[in-house]
């Protein structure tokens, strides 16, 4: 398999980031002949794993994988959710809302595993992991030179960025880059994580409990997760009015990418890392609180020791695109973007992972749709520059009313 762009007729597509977007794009791109090698900064793909959020796929989520025949596996390896279940602060007593299409349950780095074991058998896929993409240059109309964090260089005919919220492969182009705009919304969270699941919590489903107090102003989602030792999976969703009764609670105001951990999404998201603990003014404040305002949960749980797991996020922020009539592809169509690399959005609809995945399928439903134009058996530069170029063109529209609506549930307690 090919490692490098030898400007050849044949198409050598890199991916930036071996996220779920970014190792589904090349299950899919083998499936029409391209191939392609996928750029990932983490040495290991289940270094987070056990600290990590949780996420369900959806419709759109399983359709994807299904499109490049993975849902199966995916549905081996996470948890069915089949309800949304409301969960009383104070007396414990729960109330179940069925989905109407059940979900499957991950935890991130989970599902990377499932899709890495499927893209390493692809025989027109390469995974390299270790460093991630520094930046992208045109070489000419017919290359791109790509820059590693560790000083390499490889060369491909198209580049897809699929890295992130903070994309550098969007920053490598000015064309892309002046399109967006990163907002902040007034909400931020707190991530924990219990090693065991309470006797009385199923696996099934998701919890919202809500606090005893009106005036208190956030909530809490508890995800039991599915990896081998299972646990749950604790987030308090709060906003800056939170901050007016529990100031303790606030998050560092001037946070920076790098700031903590290795960068990107571990820290938006996720919990410490086990070798670390959290403040002891934090985790006893937190105890209280659990102890005042959702002492049936507290209860439950029964282990202090969730509260040193716990960490401040930062406030969320979402991608914007500025104006109408933008694009997730440069006007040459050598470079497209997918995922929260193109329509990062807020958490509060659970939707960036199935989007994410929704728009790797899009993108080469493209390529497919105009080498079948063009009369293609095999694909072409061409080919996948338009079909680039035509993603780009469409799929903003797709995703903006998504991205509103989801930043509408951010802005404060409903």
């Amino acid at each position: 398999m090919a490692t490098n762009y030898q400007q050849q007729q044949h198409p050598l597509v890199l991916i930036a980031g071996g996220g779920p977007a970014g190792l589904l794009s090349s299950i899919l791109l083998d499936k029409i002949g391209v191939q392609s090698i996928v750029i990932e900064k983490a040495v290991e793909p289940d270094e987070w794993s056990s600290k990590s959020y949780t996420l369900v796929l959806g419709k759109n989520g399983k359709a994807s994988l299904a499109e490049a025949g993975c849902l199966e596996a995916a549905a081996d390896a996470g948890i069915e959710r089949r309800f949304i279940y409301f969960y009383d602060a104070s007396s414990g007593d729960v109330k179940a809302m069925p989905k109407e299409v059940p979900g499957i349950g991950f935890t991130r780095p989970l599902l990377v595993q499932v899709l890495e074991q499927v893209a390493v058998k692809c025989p027109g896929v390469t995974l390299k992991r270790g460093a991630g993409v520094s930046h992208v240059t045109k070489k000419n109309k017919t290359c791109l030179e790509v820059t590693l964090e560790d000083g390499s260089v490889l060369s491909a005919s198209h580049v897809i960025g699929a890295d992130g919220k903070w994309s550098n492969v969007r920053e490598s182009f000015q064309e892309l880059s002046s399109q967006f705009t990163m907002e902040t919304c007034p909400s931020f969270g707190v991530q924990m994580n219990l090693s065991t699941v309470p006797a009385s919590f199923k696996s099934d489903g998701t919890y919202v409990i809500k606090p005893s107090s009106a005036d208190s102003k956030f909530y809490v989602i508890v995800a039991p997760r599915p990896e081998t030792d299972q646990g749950l999976s604790i987030a308090m969703v709060l906003y800056d009015q939170t901050l007016e009764k529990y100031p303790w609670l606030a998050p560092p105001a001037d946070m920076k990418i790098g700031d903590y951990g290795k960068g990107g999404w571990k820290d938006e998201y996720s919990a410490l890392p086990g070798t670390l603990k959290a403040e002891e003014n934090l985790s006893d404040n937190l105890r209280k609180l659990f102890q005042e305002e959702l002492p049936a949960f507290y209860n439950a749980i029964k282990d202090d020791e969730i509260f040193q797991t716990a960490r401040i996020n930062r406030r969320i922020t979402w991608l914007k695109m500025n104006a109408e009539g933008g694009s997730y592809s440069t006007q040459d169509g050598m470079v497209a973007l997918i995922g929260d690399a193109a329509h990062a959005m807020t958490p509060s609809m659970g939707e960036g992972c199935n989007t994410a995945m929704e728009s790797a399928v899009k993108l080469i439903d493209s390529i497919k749709a105009v080498m079948e134009q063009k009369g293609e058996e095999e694909c072409s530069l061409d080919a996948i520059s338009d079909a680039f170029v035509q993603y780009g063109c469409s799929r903003p529209a797709e995703m903006k009313q998504v991205q509103e609506a989801s930043a509408a549930r951010s802005t404060g307690p409903r």
